[in-house]
């Protein structure tokens, strides 16, 4: 009796460990994490979901920037990049094809949605401009066309003061990293970034201070701010929570996904998707600019495109994956 028992849990034992190492041999050894330009947030935060995700599996994640979403998604859609950071609205732009983007990609899928991006105007801290309504006649940054996402975010924080590009006077500037070094350069009135950005630090220490400048929070000015740029709104960041952030600011706000390739297996999906959960204080802890990415965050009933298989799995396995998602999830495959 006895020896049967044991011979049935060493069975069971030999058939589990069997099933793991199965699961991490169909898992590839390194996969391709892309973002935004060095010195970004979005960069900075790729930087850390590769390490910790390096760290805690046996893949090995090379980070990957670009000029922006456009210049990696055609890549993801032919299944050779395998992971990639930008915001909802990036998503559901490339997703459907429309707005900055000229055909969609439907291959793009969550892993995790993340926290939320919190971006503004800045200019010098000494500055009398407060709002984006006092940038009337400023120089400011425009054009984007390495990363037109960007065109349309300040487009939309312009838009809730009631202006646009022919109240300004434009200074052309190819990215996000072109744009700050017009900054620098003393070309431009005012500059614009993520809050929390190394770029924001390297300004800040460059130019003697900066300070980030509020949009209009109004009703009036959140409706202006979502029709120009759909899943933005604004929100309050406290008073010295980050460089830049001299009194409360009302910011562009949209929330960030970490998304995958359909062609990400499985298993190296929910691998991903089990690190960033199991090491989520690691994750902030570390990285501020991942404090936000909280596992209440993962699963949200307001997702743009589609989860990934991998993904549904994990969460499923936490009771987190519910009727109304598997609905959504339906319903978004269908477009």
């Amino acid at each position: 009796m006895v020896r049967r028992a044991l011979a049935g849990i060493i069975i069971s034992l030999v058939v589990f460990t069997q099933g793991a190492n199965l699961a991490l041999a169909a898992a590839p050894r390194s996969a391709t994490l892309a973002t935004h330009a060095v010195g970004t947030g979005f960069n900075a935060m790729g930087m850390g979901i590769g390490a910790v995700v390096s760290r805690h599996t046996p893949v090995t994640v090379r980070v990957q920037p670009f000029a922006g979403p456009p210049a990696w998604l055609p890549s993801m859609d032919k299944g050779e990049t395998d992971m990639g950071i930008l915001t909802g609205a990036d998503a559901i732009s490339s997703y459907k094809g429309v707005t900055i983007y000229k055909r969609p990609f439907k291959n793009t899928r969550i892993l995790v949605v993340g926290g939320a991006l919190g971006l503004s105007f800045f200019v010098p801290k000494d500055s009398p401009i407060e709002t984006v309504a006092d940038l009337k006649g400023k120089r400011i940054p425009t054009d984007f066309p390495a990363i037109p996402i960007v065109r349309l975010s300040s487009t939309a924080a312009l838009a809730t003061a009631g202006l646009s590009y022919n109240d300004i006077v434009k200074v052309p500037v190819s990215d996000m990293t072109a744009s700050t070094q017009a900054y620098l350069e003393a070309r431009l009135d005012a500059g614009w970034l993520t809050v929390g950005a190394p770029a924001a630090e390297e300004v800040n220490a460059r130019t003697g201070g900066m300070k980030f400048i509020s949009v209009i929070s109004s009703s009036e000015g959140a409706k202006r701010m979502a029709d120009v740029y759909p899943g933005s709104y604004p929100s309050v960041l406290k008073a010295g929570t980050s460089t830049g952030l001299l009194k409360d600011t009302a910011v562009l706000t949209n929330d960030i996904y970490l998304v995958a390739g359909k062609d990400l297996s499985d298993e190296a999906a929910y691998e991903v998707v089990k690190v960033l959960w199991e090491f989520n204080q690691e994750l902030g802890a570390a990285y501020p600019l991942l404090k936000e990415w909280r596992r209440e965050r993962m699963v949200v009933s307001r997702a743009f495109i589609p989860y990934h298989p991998g993904a549904i799995k994990f969460f499923r396995e936490k009771g987190l994956w519910t009727q109304e998602m598997e609905a959504l999830q339906a319903r978004l495959l269908s477009q």
